[in-house]
C-alpha cells in the first residue's frame, strides 16, 4: 500500500482524523506497514507487548485460549486499533490475533507510540476511552470473552415508543451480529414495560444494591438478556456497565427523560451513542432541538453522539422533512414506519448493522453506457442474497444507485435507466451562450420524469450521490433535497451539459474527481466496501478504438476524461475490499441501445466474485 492510501484511511478513521496532515505525516515516520498472509499470527495470547497495531486492509480475527481450546471472540475490521491494552498496562496480550486473509497492518513500536500519544493530547483521550471499552479478564484463569463493547443509550419523551424501539433494536442486533446483547430498562418506579414486550417474568434490581452477585441473579437470559434497573438516587452506573462489559458486546439502556439533567454524567456521557426517539410533531421536535442544544452545552462532544430516530407512524402534524430538520437543528438518523410492516424491520436491520459494524457499501462508478452494467451486478447480488446497506453513485452510477435506493428491483431499473440514457444522449435543448451543449433544465427535466418529486427522505435504502462543486473545486456529497436535482448534478458532464444549480452551489459531474466513490463510503464508516469499476483499462480502450473506423465526439470527450481519471480510479481500487470489473470488449461508451449486453457483462463479472463477496460479508 502506498503512503497516500494509508493517509486516506487514517484521515477517515475516528481518533486519527483529529490529527492535522502534518501530525499524520509525523506519525507515519514512526510506522511500518507489514503484510500478514492468510493464517499468519500477528501476536499470541501471553506474548509481551511490542507494537501498536492498526488494520489497514484485510481481516483479522481475535481468539482466546483456555487450555487446549481456542475460540473466536471478534472479527476486526479495517480501521481497528489493537494491542492497546497491553501497551498501556505492560501486561501480556490477552488474546491471539490472526489474519484470515492477506492483510496489511500499520504498526509502531510500543515506546514510540506512547511517546507520540503523550505529545498529542487531542487523541490521547480517545485511546483512553478505547482502553476502558476493551475489558480484560480479572485473572489469567478467566479467558477474555469480549474484545470491543458498544453502549447505546435510548432517550425520548414520554409515550414516544422508546422502550419498544429499545427492545426491537436489541433483538435485531442479536440477529445481525450473533453477539451477546443486553437490554436494560431504567425506571425510578416499578412501572416496567420490558416484561410485557419480552413476554417474560422479570424482577427489578436496585442500582444501590448492585454487585456482581446481585446483577447475575437479576439478568433474565433469552434471545437477548434483560435487566430491569430501579434507580431512585445516584449510584455507580458506570460500575454496572463495566461489569456487563465483561459478558456483553452490546449494552442498550433506556434513559428516562427526567434523568437527562440530574444524571447527565451517570447515564448520558457514558454512552457511545444516544438514540433520541420522538414523534414528528411540531412542539415535540422544537423541544427536542432545545434539549440537544442543552446537552451539547454540558459536553460539546454529545451532539455527534445523538442520532435522531423519528416514529413516523405517530405523526399528527403534516410537516415536510425540511421543516423537521429546521425545528431539530440536527440531522435525522432514521425514520420508523409502523412496527407491523416489513419496512419497519428493514429500517431496524439497517440501524442494527450500523451499530454492529457489519455495514456493506457498494460504490458504483461513472462511465456513460457502461453504467448499465451496474444493473447486472445488482441482479447477481439479489440472486445470491448479498446484502448492501449503503450505496454511493457517481454520474451514471448515481442514476442506478438512486433507483435501487428507492426500492426498485433490477428488472424495474433497466427500462428507467435506458430511458435516461436514450434521452440524455440526444442533442435537443441546445444551450446559448455555451456553458454546455445541452441546457441544465433539459437534464433536470429528464431526471424529474424518472424520479418525480421524491426526496432523500423517501428512500428505502441509504444513498449518497457524488457531484463536483465548481466554485470550490471539490467533491460534494449530496444527501438531502430533491433526488432529480442531485442525480442531474452528478451527471452534468462539463462541456456537454450546463452546470446544475443546487441551492447556492454550481454543480457538475461527480465523476470528474471521484469516478469510483469508495472514499465516500470509507468516510461514512462503511466496514466492507465493494466497488464496481466500469472504467475500461488502457488496453480495453485501445482495442475499442481499433474496432471503430470513425470516432464520435464523445469518444474524444470520454477518452480524455478517462485518462485524467485513471489515478483517481487506482486510489479508489486500493480502498475497496472487492472490485467487480466487467469485460466490455466490443462495447462502446455511447451504445445505450445495448443495455441487455451491458447488464449481462455486469452480472457475469459479479458472479465471478460472488464467493469472495460472501466471505467478505
Amino acid at each position: 500500500m502506498d503512503k497516500n492510501e494509508i493517509k486516506l484511511i487514517l484521515n477517515n478513521t475516528p481518533t486519527f482524523n483529529k490529527l492535522t496532515p502534518e501530525e499524520i505525516d509525523a506519525f507515519l515516520v514512526l510506522c511500518e506497514v507489514k503484510e500478514y498472509k492468510n493464517g499468519e499470527i500477528i501476536y499470541t495470547q501471553g506474548d509481551a507487548p511490542d507494537y501498536f497495531y492498526f488494520l489497514l486492509k484485510g481481516r483479522i480475527v481475535a481468539l482466546t485460549r483456555q487450555g487446549v481450546y481456542e475460540s473466536e471472540i471478534d472479527l476486526l475490521k479495517r480501521g481497528t486499533s489493537f494491542g492497546i491494552i497491553s501497551i498501556f498496562t505492560d501486561e501480556p496480550h490477552s488474546v491471539t490475533t490472526k489474519a484470515i486473509e492477506n492483510s496489511f497492518v500499520l504498526r509502531v513500536g510500543k515506546e514510540e507510540f506512547k511517546g507520540f500519544i503523550n505529545k498529542h493530547p487531542t487523541i490521547s483521550l480517545d485511546f483512553s476511552r478505547m482502553l476502558t471499552q476493551r475489558v480484560r479478564a480479572k485473572t489469567q484463569e478467566k479467558p477474555k470473552k469480549i474484545f470491543r463493547v458498544k453502549r447505546i443509550g435510548v432517550i425520548g419523551f414520554p409515550s414516544a415508543g422508546k422502550t419498544t424501539y429499545l427492545h426491537n433494536l436489541a433483538l435485531k442486533i442479536k440477529e445481525e451480529t450473533g453477539k451477546k446483547v443486553i437490554c436494560i430498562e431504567v425506571s425510578s418506579s416499578n412501572n416496567f414495560i420490558l416484561p410485557y414486550l419480552a413476554k417474560r417474568d422479570m424482577q427489578s434490581m436496585s442500582l444501590n444494591e448492585f454487585s456482581e452477585a446481585t446483577v447475575s441473579g437479576a439478568i433474565v437470559n433469552d434471545a437477548v438478556d434483560y435487566l430491569l434497573l430501579k434507580v431512585t438516587s445516584p449510584g455507580n452506573f458506570s460500575a454496572l456497565l463495566n461489569c456487563l462489559c465483561e459478558s456483553h458486546h452490546f449494552i442498550l439502556y433506556e434513559i428516562p427523560y427526567y434523568f437527562w439533567d440530574s444524571y447527565f454524567d451517570d447515564f448520558i456521557s457514558l454512552a457511545d451513542s444516544i438514540h433520541f426517539v420522538l414523534f414528528p410533531q411540531i412542539e415535540e421536535l422544537r423541544r427536542a432541538g432545545i434539549l440537544i442544544s442543552d446537552l451539547e452545552s454540558k459536553n460539546s462532544l454529545i451532539r455527534e453522539k445523538i442520532k435522531v430516530v423519528i416514529n413516523e407512524f405517530g405523526s399528527r402534524d403534516n410537516i415536510t422533512y425540511t421543516q423537521k430538520r429546521s425545528l431539530l437543528n440536527h440531522p435525522v438518523y432514521a425514520t420508523l414506519p409502523s412496527a407491523s410492516t416489513d419496512a419497519y424491520a428493514k429500517v431496524l436491520r439497517r440501524i442494527s448493522r450500523d451499530i454492529g459494524d457489519v455495514i456493506t457499501g457498494l460504490a458504483l462508478g461513472s462511465g456513460a453506457a457502461f453504467g448499465y452494467a451496474h444493473i447486472g451486478v445488482l441482479k447477481a447480488f439479489a440472486e445470491h442474497n448479498i446484502t448492501i446497506d449503503i450505496i454511493c453513485g457517481s454520474s451514471m452510477g448515481s442514476v442506478i444507485a438512486t433507483l435501487w435506493a428507492l426500492g426498485y428491483e433490477p428488472k424495474d431499473i433497466a427500462p428507467l435507466a435506458q430511458e435516461f440514457g436514450r434521452k440524455t444522449s440526444s442533442f435537443s435543448g441546445i444551450s446559448f451562450p455555451f456553458k454546455g451543449v445541452i441546457r441544465s433544465k433539459r437534464l433536470e427535466s429528464i431526471c424529474k420524469k424518472i424520479f418525480g418529486n421524491k426526496t432523500f427522505y423517501d428512500l428505502k435504502r441509504m444513498l449518497k450521490i457524488v457531484a463536483f462543486d465548481f466554485a470550490k473545486k471539490e467533491i460534494i456529497v449530496l444527501e438531502e433535497g430533491p433526488l432529480y436535482k442531485a442525480v442531474a448534478a452528478s451527471c452534468a458532464m462539463p462541456g456537454i451539459f450546463e452546470p446544475v444549480t443546487f441551492k447556492e452551489d454550481i454543480l457538475l459531474d461527480g465523476g470528474i474527481l471521484n469516478p469510483l466513490p469508495t472514499k465516500i463510503l470509507l468516510n461514512y464508516g462503511v466496514d466492507r466496501i465493494i466497488a464496481v469499476n466500469i472504467t475500461p483499462s488502457r488496453e480495453e480502450i485501445h482495442k475499442e478504438y481499433q474496432r471503430h473506423n470513425k470516432l464520435h465526439v464523445f469518444d474524444f470527450i470520454f477518452g480524455s476524461i478517462e485518462t485524467m481519471q485513471r489515478e483517481f480510479v487506482q486510489q479508489a481500487l486500493g480502498i475497496a475490499d472487492v472490485v467487480v470489473h466487467p469485460n466490455f470488449e466490443g462495447l462502446g461508451w455511447m451504445e445505450f441501445e445495448k443495455i441487455k449486453e451491458f447488464m449481462a457483462r455486469g452480472e457475469a463479472a459479479a458472479k465471478e466474485k460472488i464467493d469472495e463477496i460472501k466471505r467478505l460479508t
